[in-house]
């Protein structure tokens, strides 16, 4: 399933905004986002289409999951297996997000983490950001500007120094 939603993205709605907007060409300047199951998507969706997203932000994303049939943490699996592809991972997660799902361990927090490491192992470009907070809507739309600037920074960012006046008064 989450296949034909990255090939409808990829090859309906993305030439469809072209089509009527001035939507770039240039994956780099392209990202996908969602959050829990539609973070996985969207993970999903730009490593099967790095040439239409060049950026995936994935919002407590339900990394834990798997295709019928397979191991949980499926996506890490592949990442971890075929080369690196030019995409930038913008991550975050709710440090209280670490429920075991029945049937489906590890937790949310565990099986991001793990991505997490499997892509820095990788050598992809990685922004990770734990958020005090479980699985809600508030902690997405609070930490969405962030990441958003964060997918399309030249380099990386440090999103906590630019989000906790703690950190910025060291700099």
């Amino acid at each position: 399933m989450l296949v034909a939603v990255g090939a409808y993205l990829a090859t309906e709605i993305v030439p469809w905004l072209r089509s009527r907007y001035h939507v770039t060409a240039d994956a780099r300047r392209v990202a996908v986002a969602g959050y829990s199951l539609g973070g996985l998507a969207a993970a999903c969706a730009a490593i099967e289409h790095p040439g239409v997203f060049g950026a995936a932000i994935a919002q407590s994303g339900s990394f834990y999951r798997a295709p019928p049939g397979e191991e949980p943490e499926w996506l890490a699996r592949q990442l971890a297996r075929n080369r690196r592809l030019p995409v930038h991972f913008v991550l975050s997660i709710g440090r209280f997000e670490t429920a075991a799902i029945p049937s489906r361990d590890p937790s949310m927090l565990t099986a991001s983490r793990h991505l997490r490491d499997v892509l820095l192992s990788r050598g992809y470009a990685v922004d990770y950001r734990e958020l005090s907070s479980g699985h809600e809507h508030v902690a997405w739309r609070a930490a969405l500007a962030d990441a958003i600037c964060s997918a399309f920074a030249d380099g990386r960012i440090d999103l906590h120094a630019a989000s906790t006046p703690s950190s910025r008064a060291g700099r």
